[in-house]
């Protein structure tokens, strides 16, 4: 009777153990980023085409930018071609969310409150936001701001009002029409990265005219956007930010785009 027992529960459990076989065999392994990136022989790449120097529309070159080119980079390393679609800030998660893009390369912050809906690749770039003022205006601290030129979109507005509450924020549709109003003294001010304030007020030909308000920084980095839940991808795509930061690739296309610009940082490991 024993015996007859441990037969009749040997062949249940070979029974159940088919069972599950057949089910695994009959469901496809789920494929992820990664793998529909190499299937389809192409990395697309959400840029924009109004955030200069990071990514932005430059007549017959198209969409150019330091972001582009890091973007470039990773294409390269994982064998396939780059693929940019046009996407506006607002657009940007909702594109990695609906699988129109696999990265978004244009200056994103990395903020805390966008890691609920996404992720982010290692910093490319770290630059702290700053204000950036005329010297002959009049301004000394951030308290004395009453106008301060934002980029639409930015995600420092909360901070902003909590260091100076009677302060009026303007907002632009991008940077290079945030610095426009400072230089024609519309604003008392302009925050965005120190990179990209130096980068503008070098550009401007009229660079002694301009400096930052010293008492006033937040802390703020930049990577690729990635969808959320994608490990494999932003395995890779961290791996190859490490590679062009050992390789000095890194650097270089910063100077590219930040010409005169000291680069205070290292791609390196959260």
């Amino acid at each position: 009777m024993h015996a007859q027992q441990t037969t009749s529960a040997s062949r249940a459990a070979k029974l159940l153990l088919g069972v599950a076989v057949a089910l695994l065999l009959a469901t496809p392994a789920a494929a992820d980023k990664l793998d529909d990136i190499f299937v389809r022989g192409r990395l697309l790449v959400g840029v924009s085409e109004t955030s200069p120097p990071f990514s932005a529309r430059q007549g017959e070159n198209g969409i150019v930018g330091y972001d582009v080119d890091l973007a470039a980079r990773v294409a390269q390393r994982l064998g396939v071609a780059m693929e940019k679609v046009s996407v506006t800030n607002p657009e940007r998660i909702p594109a990695l969310q609906r699988d129109r893009v696999d990265l978004v390369a244009s200056g994103m912050t990395r903020a805390e409150n966008r890691k609920r809906d996404m992720d982010f690749s290692l910093a490319y770039l770290v630059s702290p936001h700053k204000v950036l003022i005329r010297r002959d205006g009049g301004i000394a601290t951030v308290t004395q701001l009453r106008k301060l030129a934002l980029v639409r979109t930015a995600s420092v507005d909360a901070e902003l009002k909590a260091a100076v509450p009677a302060l009026q924020i303007v907002h632009f549709d991008d940077y290079a029409a945030c610095f426009a109003a400072l230089r024609d003294r519309q604003v008392d001010g302009f925050l965005a990265d120190e990179v990209l304030l130096l980068s503008f007020a070098q550009k401007s030909n009229m660079s002694q005219d301009f400096g930052l308000i010293a008492d006033y920084e937040l802390p703020r980095t930049a990577g690729f956007g990635i969808k959320k839940d994608e490990p494999r991808l932003k395995a890779r795509v961290d791996a190859v930010l490490l590679e062009l930061e050992a390789s000095g690739e890194a650097a270089q296309i910063f100077a590219n785009w930040f010409a005169g610009v000291p680069r205070t940082f290292r791609i390196a490991p959260d």
